[in-house]
């Protein structure tokens, strides 16, 4: 949607990032998705939007269903009160969906938050002993910093205010412990599940989950220096960590261009475009007594499409600019998907201190534009037959592209298309996905689309983390059940992870209608 709102400070984010092309010096990317991705969000956390999921639901009952998910606020530890981490009622978060291809969003889902504070003579926080101190419901007194929110869907025709899909939405506590939030998943997490009221049969929830992006944190900023360059072996640094989510389902037909549900993975209307976004007012006031007002426009100060886009390919000096663009202006970054920097530098890592020479491909990187930019156009050398996820209309807009029109897989692979998955990523994302070993080989030139870098290792690098340990839930909303204060999950250590079901790439733990681990295909034993 054109929003006049945003004209003025999108003209100005344009002309400030060309400034900056010419002006600015090349940074060595990072990533850990997009966790403090860009200097200024990496002050922001309330804003900062992590990972974003875009997929057909598998949820039995639900095949006519899209999920999309967006987390935000990163790093938490779970023991972190008295306040833990509540949403910001001062941001406005967002899910775009664009389904014409030029980079403007046509349909937006807008959550807004609000906190009440029930006793506010308490020296705690989140909860308190205002009846009993455990919190056993959604509505529980003890319960003592409740969030509420609303959800409104707004479309290009709609007018900004849009139309609202459900409010007065309960978010449930942090997973404070096993006393204060007792049985977390049946008692709060679920019934924070919520039909949306508009009459599509969708659902809707928001609030904390278990960390679900997967990674060898500190092998990455280590100049690459993973414990191991294959499926396992690695340290899950992100494991024991919780992660604030917004998740919406909604209709196939709501979402594509002819409001109809296509029967070809090839038809004009099948693939969507998918990002987040986070804005806050242009101007915050804060007051004698401590109080905080804002005032102005909403201004956007965190996006998210692909996974990693950020941190591989947006050099330093220009990863704040990005994170206030709107994909409708992202030919100006084509320069650094054509020639970026990380496989450069991964190339020089392997050979300087694994003694590991490898060829990459040359600029123009024209495979990288496709799986980023513009997505595959249906026929690519290397592609299945019958694979889309092109969406564009002649210039680069980054954002993820989901074909509705592709099923869910009955064998996934954490490797979604390199893995002979073509519901995987790059079509759209799944929680199982493994992002990073997918996006390493991809920017080594180690797959289908540039034959002659797809030799090992160009395909067959990895962080040596293969999913997330706790798996997924079956069922909306998907990401496992958080990580409780007082009794943490243990920390993955190599020992551990080479031993995971996981590494055999599409095997999954089992988990029990309450988020619990209780089995892995390759085990019985009981697992707390």
């Amino acid at each position: 949607m054109k929003k006049v709102l945003y004209e003025k400070s999108l003209k100005m984010t344009r002309i400030f990032f060309v400034l900056a092309l010419c002006l600015s010096l090349l940074g060595l990317p990072t990533f850990a998705s997009s966790h403090r991705e860009a200097p200024l969000i990496a002050f922001d956390p309330g804003a900062d939007n992590t990972d974003v999921y875009a997929f057909r639901s598998t949820e039995a009952g639900r095949q006519g269903f899209v999920t999309l998910i967006a987390n935000f606020i990163p790093f938490q530890v779970p023991s972190g009160g008295p306040h833990f981490y509540p949403f910001d009622p001062t941001v406005s978060y967002e899910i775009k969906i664009d389904n014409t291809g030029d980079g403007i969003e046509d349909t937006t889902y807008q959550f807004q938050f609000t906190t009440q504070i029930r006793n506010a003579s308490t020296v705690l926080g989140m909860s308190t002993i205002n009846q009993n101190g455990v919190i056993s419901s959604l509505t529980d007194p003890d319960y003592n910093e409740i969030q509420t929110y609303t959800v409104r869907r707004v479309g290009r025709l709609s007018g900004r205010r849009g139309s609202i899909m459900g409010s007065g939405f309960i978010v449930p506590p942090d997973n404070i412990g096993p006393r204060v939030t007792p049985n977390y998943e049946a008692n709060l997490a679920q019934p924070a599940v919520y039909n949306l009221q508009d009459g599509s049969g969708g659902k809707v929830f928001a609030g904390q989950r278990d960390e679900s992006f997967f990674i060898d944190v500190g092998g990455t900023f280590d100049a690459f220096n993973f414990r191991s360059l294959g499926a396992t072996g690695g340290v899950d640094g992100l494991r024991t960590l919780n992660i604030k989510t917004i998740a919406i389902e909604v209709p196939i037909q709501e979402l594509t261009r002819n409001r109809t549900v296509p029967t070809s993975s090839t038809a004009s209307d099948a693939v969507i475009g998918v990002w987040a976004t986070a804005s806050r007012r242009s101007m915050s006031v804060i007051n004698p007594d401590g109080s905080r007002e804002t005032q102005g426009g909403f201004t956007q100060i965190s996006r998210l499409g692909n996974p990693l886009v950020n941190e591989l390919v947006i050099p330093l000096g220009l990863k704040d600019a990005f994170n206030s663009l709107s994909p409708q202006f992202d030919a100006i970054a084509a320069p650094f998907v054509l020639d970026p920097e990380l496989p450069k530098a991964i190339r020089f890592a392997l050979g300087a201190f694994n003694g590991i020479t490898i060829n990459i491909p040359p600029a123009p990187r024209n495979d990288l534009v496709a799986i980023f930019a513009t997505g595959i156009p249906a026929g690519t050398p290397g592609a299945p037959a019958g694979y889309s996820t092109f969406l564009s209309d002649g210039t680069p807009h980054e954002f993820q592209r989901l074909n509705v029109a592709i099923p869910p897989s009955a064998t996934p692979n954490r490797l979604g298309l390199l893995g002979g998955d073509i519901a995987g990523f790059p079509n759209g994302r799944r929680p199982i996905d493994d992002v990073v070993d997918i996006e390493l080989r991809a920017v080594l030139g180690g797959t289908p689309f540039t034959p002659a870098f797809n030799v090992a290792p160009n395909n067959t690098v990895g962080d040596g983390v293969a999913a997330n340990f706790e798996g997924f839930l079956t069922r909306f909303p998907y990401l496992q059940t958080p990580n409780p204060g007082n009794t943490p999950r243990p920390v993955d250590f190599p020992a551990t992870q080479t031993a995971a079901p996981e590494a055999a790439g599409s095997m999954l733990p089992i988990v029990d209608q309450n988020g619990k681990l209780v089995r892995t295909p390759n085990t019985s034993r009981a697992t707390k």
